[in-house]
């Protein structure tokens, strides 16, 4: 790869956060790109503008290579968290317990988005959350496979309202 494919590279996808051969001692969260004397140097800066994954190339091409691969993800995580923190909706997951043999709500965990990120909350009562504070909805989100919480649908959700309301439970009838 040579420079000028690089760079119409990046203009045509859009990429950002990126220093093209000058210095980063200052900046925070970007990729890195220079010349050194034995050849190019590719790095990206953490939150304190530490370098980090420092590698180096004898090939310059390698070395675009590798800088293009660095921004796209670069980018890809930017977007996943930029969706994140637009994410509106709240997402709902039950725990579920067997009682005379059914499967019935025992717990109903929610994730509610919040300008500060995500706040992961347990249902005590009616129309009454508790900060999950033993990251048991982190731990499912994470480890789906290990969980026992099963993600829900509003409408799901809502029907465990009801039976809270009503001190009786009953298999869900919505998924």
């Amino acid at each position: 790869m040579i420079p000028e494919i690089a760079l119409a590279t990046i203009r045509a996808e859009g990429l950002r956060d990126y220093r093209w051969f000058e210095d980063a001692t200052n900046a925070t969260d970007v990729v890195v790109i220079q010349r050194t004397e034995t050849g190019w140097v590719v790095f990206a800066t953490d939150e304190r503008a530490t370098p980090q994954g420092r590698r180096e190339f004898a090939d310059e091409g390698a070395a675009l290579e590798d800088f293009l691969s660095r921004l796209r993800a670069l980018s890809r995580v930017a977007a996943w968290n930029e969706k994140l923190r637009q994410d509106k909706a709240s997402r709902y997951f039950v725990q579920e317990r067997r009682i005379d043999g059914r499967p019935v709500p025992a717990r109903l965990f929610r994730r509610r988005p919040t300008q500060n990120g995500p706040v992961d909350e347990m249902l005590v009562e009616v129309d009454t959350w508790h900060p999950d504070t033993k990251g048991m909805l982190e731990r499912a989100m994470r480890f789906p496979l290990d969980s026992d919480l099963e993600e829900i649908s509003d409408a799901a959700a809502s029907e465990v309202f009801a039976m809270v309301a009503r001190r009786e439970y009953t298999p869900l009838t919505r998924r």
